[in-house]
């Protein structure tokens, strides 16, 4: 694995550098169980129309950081920069983006392995090529035209916690205002390179992401006027991760679903109608209500699929789309092949005409099949995949 030279934070300084991509491969168990379970609910909580915060907590062994699932950060950065170069020509900027994002990730590694900054502050703004875009695509929604504001920290134990709010708009002013109240200059042009890298001492970094959500919020204010939360004029806020992390029943069913047969994005774009049916029905209520007492009564499975049904065709004949973390849903666009799936920070194409290259035997085996090619067999255990 290629890193960069250790990087010395001078106050009001961003480093940006180009790198070469050099694969090395482990074989690494990881629970994919809770990578699927990770992936479904960040991926709803971001197509929701709200407010998304994440926190997630990586561990370290001074080499590289895990995830919950257990599987290394960095072959996730490598693997994403690999598919930009297959992505559409509409997506090229996404190459450029991912080579940003490993960088970041080397940044994570470095601030974990020395004492030169425990915290840093990414502010992934929406792609300058997409923002006179009149359409969703390659999950980014045009429409919020969403920035990510990423808080990522060292925990005296050797953890980093990284939390992550979406922040709608993406208002330039008030983006860079952000950065001034951290005591930085930003640049012209793209900000997700520009990383803050902080030396907090003792001080709370878990507030530091609602600091600056309300900094970003009281920019807006003082520009357009009103209330706003997290870059939307609203007098209420529901954390859309808290809330789809509540669905259990959709959750459940989905999980389970795509853990014996498989990815498919035509059932997700379903439970992706009906968990925004909830949302819009608890956002409602949000004044008068607590988070339980919004959430639907114990129904029975044929209750619940027709629930997911009768959603799925409320958004076929709206035309519907849901985007969020690199995959856009909809009715127009589930089976072709640039159906874009979810790698880390970036996006992915992993399909063609029969559906997910990826896919799992009934054994729990991971595959990957050719494109345009069927396997007949398991390549791990050698049982039958065919339908």
């Amino acid at each position: 694995m290629y890193f960069s030279p250790l990087l010395i934070l001078k106050r009001g300084r961003f480093f940006m550098e180009t790198i070469d991509v050099e694969v090395s491969r482990q074989t690494v168990e990881y629970d994919r169980e809770r990578r699927l379970y990770d992936d479904t609910t960040t991926w709803l909580a971001e197509m929701l129309e709200g407010s998304m915060r994440t926190p997630f907590e990586y561990r370290f062994d001074g080499r590289e950081l895990y995830g919950s699932d257990g599987s290394p950060l960095g072959e996730i950065f490598d693997d994403a920069i690999v598919e930009a170069l297959r992505l559409p020509s509409s997506l090229a900027f996404e190459l450029r983006r991912r080579r940003i994002e490993k960088q970041e990730y080397q940044d994570m590694v470095e601030m974990m392995r020395s004492d030169s900054y425990d915290a840093m502050v990414v502010v992934s703004d929406f792609p300058a090529e997409l923002m006179a875009a009149t359409r969703d695509v390659g999950g980014y929604n045009v429409g919020r035209k969403t920035t990510m504001l990423r808080v990522l920290t060292k925990t005296n134990d050797g953890r980093m916690i990284m939390q992550s709010q979406s922040l709608d708009q993406s208002d330039r002013a008030a983006l860079e205002a952000m950065y001034f109240a951290l005591g930085f200059i930003p640049a012209e042009g793209e900000l997700l390179g520009q990383r803050m890298l902080l030396k907090t001492g003792e001080a709370p970094n878990e507030f530091l992401i609602d600091q600056l959500t309300g900094v970003y919020d009281r920019a807006l204010a003082e520009r357009y006027g009103g209330s706003w939360y997290a870059g939307r004029q609203t007098d209420h806020s529901i954390n859309t991760y808290e809330f789809v992390c509540e669905q259990h029943d959709l959750l459940g069913l989905y999980t389970e679903t795509a853990q014996k047969f498989g990815d498919n994005p035509g059932f997700l774009r379903d439970i992706a109608a009906t968990i925004q049916k909830r949302y819009t029905a608890a956002s409602s209520t949000a004044l008068t209500a607590g988070l339980n007492e919004r959430m639907p009564c114990t129904i029975s499975l044929t209750e619940l699929m027709n629930e997911i049904v009768k959603a799925g065709r409320e958004a076929d004949r709206a035309g519907r789309s849901f985007s969020g973390c690199g995959l856009t849903l909809g009715a127009e666009n589930i089976p072709t092949q640039e159906q874009l799936g979810q790698a880390g920070y970036g996006n992915k194409s992993e399909e063609d005409k029969y559906g997910s290259l990826k896919f799992k035997c009934q054994r729990g085996h991971t595959n990957k099949r050719p494109r345009n090619k069927l396997l007949e067999k398991c390549k791990k255990c050698g049982i039958s995949v065919r339908c």
